[in-house]
């Protein structure tokens, strides 16, 4: 039922739409013809103000006459009346008094142009006329009016619209034409069926050859004292639009005692009344059926959800879990421990593999350490205390690490943890992401031992501005970044110096809106020299509590680099190391 509606309602809206544009369409052309016949008379008008030797009376007859002869189309014509209502120009009405002449339906027609001239300047009024002498019956008439003002004139134009209306039923029977082919397919149930009808009784559509084109507007309604025309109207016009009645059934004729139901629809434009009916067993039968369709489906979708679920969440967890156990055995002192199962390819996948990348760094470091410390054991006897401290203070960092890791895979795997040492832990999560950064980088990069300094740094300072400023507005960074790639060890060890110097400018150097950070690598030869300048109120070792200078002090000795402070408009940190 709803289908149809919106086809007819459809219709009904693009028929509306082709009567407006066809009627603009005449408008359009009968005031482009009268302003043409217009400016005729002007011309006229204006000839009669500068040849005084011709009267006035001879130029508006000879205006008149043209005007008079004057066709276009289909023998369309003009005409111009006076104020008085008398057409003075007409191809075979010429000098008629059209004051008391009314139309079909007893509207007045030349003064009724004339007012309209007169009250407007010009404008259109619609009247019914018969074509000709051989056609009496009469047409409806679109007619445009323009007053020239000078002469008392009235000029217009006018055609017939019955064209419009021939085209709009034309247009509504390919409608019937195809709902037909609509309805007479579509069934409710087994056997219910969508018919329309009139308000005067006609039946439009029915899927009944017999019926479709009868009236049934005193056809009865068996078991009751009316008609089902009269009920059908009824139940639209003043109750829920659902009728129930008896009535017979296909294969049980003439016994009315079949429940049947009716739903009743009404589109204005037509005058049609759009219902659907079926017999209220078989509506009930395809009902139970489709519930139990409906139930067994969800059921089977609830299950199917649920083992879904299931496995995604133990894909999800196990991963995590042994994550976490590779990290106990680290922590533990297995520093050989990877994560050697199928890594997913996603977040979990991605803390696997920087797990891995961050193990393997380690390794490295530890190698280069040993090497390192067995050549100056072979020159120095003091080697041995310096390798065994330096062997403990990496072990030393490399559990603090570890266990931070350990702590960020628990918060993800269970997130119920509460952390009450929320400074100490950002500042911790903000080195390990120093970390992490790089070991991303590289990743996407494909190159597992450099990384281009230009993207590493500006992406770090970025994320320290997002953490620490509410506002990153506020603070304007300057980079000058030299072209250069650096490996893994120096990366991890600039991006921790820088971590630490751009959050200590952040936190004790920024007091206005105004905040600057300049920060610069510049290449000469085999040296890299790193600075990195604020505009704030100056460096002072005194407010340095933590172990942010002592933790740079580190890497620039790791980096075998010198450091430098200067006061100068801000501070100026300078570190020097060779690539």
């Amino acid at each position: 039922l709803q289908k149809t509606l919106q086809i007819i309602q459809s219709s009904t809206i693009e028929l509306q739409n082709y009567k407006v544009m066809a009627l603009q369409q005449r408008k359009d052309e009968l005031k482009k013809l009268t302003n043409v016949v217009w400016d005729i008379v002007n011309t006229k008008y204006k000839l009669s103000l500068l040849d005084t030797n011709v009267s006035l009376k001879m130029i508006q007859d000879e205006t008149l006459e043209l005007i008079s002869t004057l066709q276009y189309a289909n023998d369309d014509y003009f005409y111009i009346s006076d104020y008085q209502n008398i057409l003075i120009a007409h191809p075979y009405l010429k000098d008629k008094d059209f004051s008391n002449i009314t139309d079909l339906h007893a509207n007045p027609i030349v003064p009724a142009l004339v007012n309209v001239a007169k009250s407007q300047g010009e404008g259109f009024i619609k009247y019914w006329w018969k074509k000709n002498n051989n056609d009496p019956t009469p047409y409806e008439k679109l007619t445009f009016a323009k007053n020239f003002t000078p002469w008392k004139w009235v000029i217009g134009t006018g055609v017939y619209i019955d064209d419009i209306d021939k085209e709009l039923d034309l247009r509504k029977k390919t409608l019937i034409s195809r709902l037909k082919n609509i309805l007479r397919s579509t069934k409710i149930a087994s056997s219910g069926y969508v018919y329309i009808f009139d308000s005067l009784g006609n039946m439009i559509i029915h899927p009944n050859e017999n019926i479709e084109g009868k009236n049934f507007k005193k056809w009865p309604n068996p078991g009751k004292n009316s008609f089902i025309f009269d009920d059908l109207i009824d139940v639209y016009k003043y109750g829920n639009k659902t009728l129930y009645y008896d009535w017979d059934a296909p294969d049980d004729k003439g016994n009315y005692s079949h429940k049947k139901v009716s739903w009743i629809e009404y589109n204005p434009y037509f005058d049609w009344y759009i219902c659907s009916s079926s017999y209220l067993d078989e509506f009930h039968k395809d009902s139970n059926s489709l519930k139990k369709f409906i139930i067994y489906a969800a059921l089977l979708i609830t299950l199917l959800l649920l083992i879904i679920g299931l496995y995604f969440l133990h894909k999800i967890l196990t991963p995590i879990v042994k994550l976490s156990q590779y990290a106990k055995e680290v922590i533990d002192g297995n520093l050989h421990a990877r994560y050697n199962d199928k890594i997913s390819n996603d977040e979990t996948g991605l803390l696997a593999i920087h797990f891995n990348q961050m193990l393997d760094t380690i390794n490295k470091q530890i190698d280069t350490l040993d090497n390192k410390v067995q050549e100056k054991t072979e020159k120095l006897t003091i080697a041995l205390s310096e390798k065994e401290i330096l062997l403990k203070e990496i072990n030393h960092r490399v559990k603090n690490n570890l266990y931070v890791i350990n702590s960020i895979i628990g918060l993800q795997a269970f997130q119920k943890k509460e952390v009450p040492l929320e400074h100490f832990i950002q500042t911790i999560q903000h080195r390990i992401q120093s970390m992490a950064l790089g070991h991303e980088m590289l990743s996407k990069t494909g190159d597992i031992y450099s990384l281009e300094a230009q993207k590493y740094i500006p992406t770090l300072v970025q994320s320290l501005i997002q953490a620490y400023i509410k506002d990153p507005s506020t603070c304007k960074c300057i980079y000058t970044i030299a072209p250069v790639k650096l490996d893994i060890d120096k990366l991890l060890s600039c991006g921790l110096i820088i971590n630490e110097l751009v959050t200590n400018s952040i936190k004790y150097a920024f007091t206005s809106i105004n905040n600057q950070l300049t920060i610069s690598l510049k290449q000469d030869v085999n040296v890299l020299e790193l600075s990195i300048q604020d505009n704030g109120a100056g460096f002072n070792s005194s407010q340095s509590k933590g172990i942010g200078l002592e933790l740079v002090d580190m890497l620039v000795h790791q980096l075998d680099g010198s450091i430098d402070f200067n006061k100068n408009d801000g501070s100026l940190i300078t570190i020097k190391f060779n690539i």
